[in-house]
């Protein structure tokens, strides 16, 4: 017997046959960046995104690596060697400013960006959370809650006088035969 489509089981045999044997995804291509002016721009991501002792750490490597690396076209050295020593100390936002003048002038020397090109030279922090409710927070509040009263009391007040149960029932039941004699004036005589 020929079916259009496959078991469940086929299905799902096939999917965890897809998913145990997939290679793992690799961001950064397999092998890293050795242009200093590049390792910066991660140093400065990374700090961007997480200022917490973990960022600084992976900071910490990129600056690491932009000193090490032969290429340093576009980069500051001595910047780059304060910026480590800023980390060193556990100071994220003095070593991402370090960091963002030592490839200024590379940056500066880019062609300006057009269209959906980013063309950003600084990496901000992320933006504050909000504090606390504000006068017209607590007005939508109070207005939300008042409407969930009013549609609240409008329900009890329209409900139908039988139960969804009742009516369900009455629609299930077959109507009863008509006994009576109709009338004659109903018969159109």
């Amino acid at each position: 017997m020929t079916r259009g489509f496959a078991s469940p089981a086929a299905i799902a045999v096939i999917l965890l046959f897809v998913v145990f044997t997939a290679p793992p995804a690799s961001a950064h291509g397999g092998d890293e960046s050795t242009e200093g002016y590049l390792l910066v721009q991660q140093a400065l991501g990374h700090l961007a995104h997480d200022a917490s002792a973990n960022g600084i750490d992976l900071a910490m490597e990129k600056v690491g690596d932009a000193l090490e690396t032969d290429d340093q076209e576009g980069v500051s050295v001595p910047a780059v060697e304060q910026a480590r020593a800023a980390l060193e100390a556990g100071n994220a936002t003095e070593a991402r400013t370090l960091l963002q003048n030592s490839i200024k002038e590379a940056v500066s020397g880019l062609p300006r960006a057009t269209g959906n090109e980013t063309g950003t030279t600084t990496v901000v922090p992320e933006l504050p959370g909000r504090s606390g409710f504000g006068g017209q927070d607590w007005l939508f509040l109070l207005l939300s809650i008042g409407a969930v009263l009013v549609g609240s009391w409008l329900a009890f007040l329209f409900k139908p006088h039988e139960s969804i149960g009742v009516l369900r029932s009455l629609l299930r039941q077959e109507p009863e035969a008509v006994t009576s004699p109709v009338p004659d004036h109903e018969k159109g005589l």
